[in-house]
């Protein structure tokens, strides 16, 4: 992932350091020259500010970034995401159900009795796997959804229909929903 320069940040140039410190910049590499001054001065690993800030950007504002992999490459329609980013929009939204306490669950009975339907299902997709960016943000985003604790269901892959990670939405208590290519079986369905 990389950002897109031609836009800024809703909340501003801001990046949250490992030890809860905010800092702010007047722009990308302002930020990115704080960070570094900051580690340095308080003595912590250096690390890779830059692709932390990617990181850290593209998982709370997936709007602002682009998919710079190879697999990336190529033309497209206007306007279309890549899998990866289609993803990680769905897990924002979550997160911001969440975070305004809108996020419905299900109870741990039927997240597996969805998990075994999903676990079966030959419309399961992997992320691209040269954006890592894309796999640490949904690792983080599914850590954050979860409470912090570890899925319980970590053998789900993303659903390539609905472009939702399914070891967070068999969770999450939701409308159903009819898209095509969806397998009759699928817990997402309306039941008749």
């Amino acid at each position: 992932m990389e950002i897109n320069f031609n836009l800024g940040p809703s909340e501003g140039y801001v990046f949250r350091e490992r030890d809860g410190t905010f800092l702010r910049g007047e722009g990308w590499k302002n930020l990115e020259r704080r960070v570094r001054g900051y580690r340095a001065l308080n003595k912590l690993d250096p690390g890779n500010p830059w692709e932390e800030i990617v990181i850290q950007t593209c998982a709370k504002q997936p709007s602002l970034c682009r998919d710079s992999s190879p697999m990336a490459a190529g033309p497209r329609g206007a306007g279309s995401m890549s899998f990866n980013q289609r993803v990680l929009q769905m897990m924002v939204h979550l997160i911001g159900l969440k975070r305004t306490k809108r996020l419905p669950r299900v109870d741990d009975a039927t997240a597996a009795a969805r998990a075994a339907i999903c676990a079966t299902c030959p419309r399961q997709k992997s992320l691209n796997e040269a954006c890592k960016a894309c796999l640490y943000s949904v690792a983080q985003s599914r850590k954050a959804l979860l409470d912090g604790a570890d899925s319980l269901h970590q053998n789900l892959l993303p659903c390539a229909v609905l472009a939702e990670d399914c070891q967070i939405t068999v969770h999450v208590d939701q409308a159903p929903t009819v898209a095509g290519g969806m397998p009759p079986n699928c817990w997402r369905r309306p039941q008749t």
